[in-house]
């Protein structure tokens, strides 16, 4: 009988710790838009930071692609994610998320097609014959594209690429006949670049940068930590790696506000808004 209370209080005390790890960690993750190891690279110093200054364990679990990334998201296994606006606005509304912070800045999508095209406007699109070159989603700007189209019948036909050099060569080359861009990626493109296309549509609509949400796994005490931590001197000295990759300079404070709606634009995705 002694051997056998022996066993179980060490089997209780290795329970409680593990109950303690458990409790103690917080799990990260964002958006796959690199590879495992560049994720774990670019964001091991914030995480580090985080650890130190809130005196829990932050671990970032990075995910192969996009359906593994959604699953996990829908299955609430994150407790920190930093991805766009459309994801965040939708565990906003869904996993009682909430935004922190973000990259400064405004997304906004433009359209362009070759300029012998005559195809003028986002109406010349409808009716699901038009092939459109964009990003699989569910990329923000695929997914902002869309909206125009309510109706799937009507949705164009997508040509999936990969960066933006992909992109504009699949325009340019003829295997679609519209693209859908960034408005600071048409900015920036060279006039001998551009010499051959034209702008079709760009909508006034804009949505935030990239943002830091929590889960309720973090209370309003560890939350403010964090925010105030991405928001520091320090902390945004150690997220460098990450500012210079998304080309930004510092981190900004996130509303709520300015996420209202957005979940609605992974309606066309499966798994989202599916009951």
């Amino acid at each position: 009988m002694q051997l056998c209370a022996r066993h179980l209080v060490a089997l209780l005390f290795l329970f409680s710790a593990i109950s303690h790890a458990a409790d103690n960690e917080i799990v990260f993750s964002t958006a796959p838009t690199h590879s495992k190891e560049d994720t774990i690279k670019l964001y091991t110093p914030l995480m580090a930071h985080l650890s130190q200054v809130t005196g829990k364990t932050f671990v970032i679990d990075p995910a192969a692609n996009f359906i593994e990334y959604s699953v996990r998201l829908r299955l609430n296994k994150y407790d920190m994610l930093f991805d766009g606006p459309h994801l965040s606005g939708w565990r906003i509304v869904n996993r009682e998320h909430l935004p922190i912070t973000r990259l400064p800045g405004t997304i906004r999508i433009v359209v362009v097609a070759h300029k012998d095209s005559p195809l003028t406007s986002l109406q010349d699109l409808e009716g699901g014959y038009a092939r459109v070159c964009a990003f699989a989603s569910p990329n923000m700007l695929t997914m902002a594209f869309l909206s125009y189209f309510p109706n799937p019948v009507r949705q164009p036909n997508l040509i999936r690429t990969q960066g933006f050099k992909e992109l504009v060569s699949c325009l340019k080359s003829g295997h679609g006949e519209a693209a859908v861009l960034r408005d600071t990626q048409w900015t920036k493109m060279s006039d001998e670049d551009k010499a051959d296309l034209k702008l079709i549509a760009s909508p006034e609509r804009g949505y935030p940068e990239r943002t830091f949400t929590v889960g309720p796994t973090i209370d309003a005490t560890l939350r403010k930590q964090i925010a105030d931590a991405l928001l520091s001197e320090e902390g945004q000295k150690v997220s460098q790696p990450i500012l210079e990759r998304f080309n930004k300079k510092n981190f900004i404070p996130a509303k709520a506000t300015d996420y209202a709606g957005l979940d609605l634009l992974l309606s066309p995705v499966w798994g989202f808004h599916s009951r």
